[in-house]
């Protein structure tokens, strides 16, 4: 077991937690060595966010499982890292070995590798849930500011979002900058030549807003024409089907995309 605090790091190793639990859950100890450290690292940033919330979550890397308890008390805040799952009824974060690499080097931020074009798609980080968990109602009030702050480290939290820190999402290379309860966010880059037959049409019951950032957008809202290049801002009403995409064969069509309201 580790604990960090908000006042300084404290560690301390228990070792009367159940050998058979860990060993049955937590496989190949040379590969745990490696990984330890780098949950450890995600661990005592939280417990120094101020963003961080009360949490009991676990973490399972290629079958290597933690269990997160972030805990504030008399306003200072007790991230506690668990060997194992034991049988607590929660939901964990999985993921592979390269994709825990890509979060601990800051290639990826946690959105961004779960970032899906429909609920079917696979992702190199996801959630899933013990037997008996349920969700409560907030769910989405918690969970999505719990994947944006555990998994980007520092203080203040810089999110880079240039292609190379992007994962393709409906089509084109995207990087989330934050989610909330009803409010997405996030960059796009449009290769030159990407142009109609590949854009996606997209109904949804809330708004969203494209910021142009290079280059130039062509598209339709309903039946409606319009043109936005580098500089400028287009509002899309809910309930309206929208289709946009890069107005040219060379240049990269880059835009903020955020998305508010009920269902966002």
């Amino acid at each position: 077991m580790t604990m960090f605090r908000n006042s300084g790091r404290l560690l301390c190793t228990a070792f009367a937690l159940a050998a058979s639990v860990a060993s049955a859950q937590n496989r190949e100890p040379e590969q745990r060595a490696v990984l330890e450290p780098i949950i450890e690292r995600f661990a005592d940033d939280y417990a120094n966010d101020p963003m961080a919330v009360d949490a009991v979550f676990g973490i399972d890397i290629d079958g290597q499982r933690w269990t997160v308890n972030s805990s504030g008390k008399s306003g200072e805040r007790v991230v506690t890292l668990f060997d194992g799952f034991g049988e607590r009824e929660m939901l964990y974060f999985t993921a592979s070995v390269e994709t825990l690499n890509l979060l601990d080097q800051g290639v990826w931020n946690g959105l961004t590798a779960m970032g899906a074009a429909t609920s079917a798609d696979l992702t190199p980080l996801d959630i899933l849930t013990t037997e008996g968990y349920a969700k409560p109602d907030n769910y989405d009030a918690l969970v999505r500011p719990l994947i944006a702050h555990f998994w980007t480290r520092g203080t203040p939290e810089v999110i880079p979002y240039g292609v190379q820190h992007s994962r393709v999402v409906h089509g084109a290379p995207a990087t989330a900058l934050y989610y909330d309860k009803d409010f997405r966010s996030a960059v796009y880059h449009i290769p030159g030549g990407l142009g109609r037959e590949q854009a996606p049409t997209l109904t949804v019951p809330f708004p969203r807003m494209v910021i142009v950032t290079a280059g130039e957008a062509i598209g339709e809202i309903g039946d409606q024409p319009f043109s936005a290049k580098a500089g400028e801002m287009v509002f899309s009403p809910p309930n309206i089907p929208v289709t946009f995409w890069n107005g040219s064969d060379d240049e990269t069509l880059s835009f903020v995309w955020l998305m508010w309201g009920d269902g966002a």
